[in-house]
């Protein structure tokens, strides 16, 4: 049994180096440098969490999430939109140098050779010959333009839900860290009590293998559920964008 469970507790360590391994290549290409051995400032156990996260977060923080600021960009695209389109329903005369004429003045507006004034008037009643194709641009720029404020509305909902996940997961995995390091605490005084309890021969070996077990099991749910408390955290900066500070 002793045998069985050193071997247990040293299988766990190449699985322990690998996953090291493959979070510092990821870390590596996240950041752009070439993949290798990244120092370290601390373990786990001393590894300082936010104490005061935000508890109301103003909408105004999730415009700088990069999806929420897209549907943004893309609303106020739809609006342009929309702005041109219905210009183009209201013709403009612009008179240029054209045919020779090089201004354009009423007193000389019947004065005009017949080509040069039906190029003019041409220019001014095509567009309100297309009123009807205008006005159809127009209403799909409009709908355009509702499926953009739908779809921001809907990004900011997910961000915002985004959000809330992470904050209900930051807390209550802060009480599964205290439970969790309650049970370890618990449990290594369970290996200590055994311990005296054999030397005193009031009890086997096998009661001090079996608490011995359940502390490296224990131990190592604690060291999860931190890292899933970090994890939140992560999830939590990224929801909101960069943070919140």
């Amino acid at each position: 049994q002793a045998e069985a469970q050193r071997l247990r507790a040293a299988q766990i360590v190449p699985q322990l180096e690998k996953e090291i391994l493959l979070q510092e290549n990821a870390l590596s290409l996240l950041t752009g440098t070439v993949p290798g051995a990244i120092e370290r400032s601390g373990t786990l156990a001393n590894t300082d969490l936010h104490s005061d996260l935000p508890t109301g977060v103003p909408a105004s923080i999730l415009s700088r999430r990069p999806d929420v600021k897209a549907q943004e960009h893309e609303l106020a695209a739809a609006n342009a939109r929309v702005g041109i389109a219905k210009a183009f329903m209201y013709p403009a005369l612009n008179i240029t140098a054209n045919g020779g004429l090089n201004s354009f003045r009423s007193d000389n507006w019947f004065n005009m050779p017949s080509s040069l004034f039906g190029l003019v008037t041409g220019s001014i009643a095509q567009p309100l010959l297309q009123g009807r194709k205008l006005k159809t641009q127009y209403e799909i720029a409009k709908t355009e333009r509702e499926k953009s404020v739908i779809g921001f509305r809907q990004q900011v909902l997910i961000a915002v839900g985004e959000v809330s996940d992470a904050l209900a997961e930051i807390e209550k995995l802060k009480e599964e860290v205290d439970l969790a390091g309650q049970r370890v605490a618990n449990l290594q005084k369970a290996v200590s009590n055994a311990d005296k309890l054999f030397a005193s021969g009031l009890a086997t070996y096998l009661e001090v293998i079996t608490s011995q077990s359940n502390v490296l099991q224990s131990e190592l749910d604690l060291a999860a559920v931190k890292r899933n408390q970090l994890a939140a955290e992560v999830k939590l900066y990224r929801a909101l964008g960069g943070g919140w500070k």
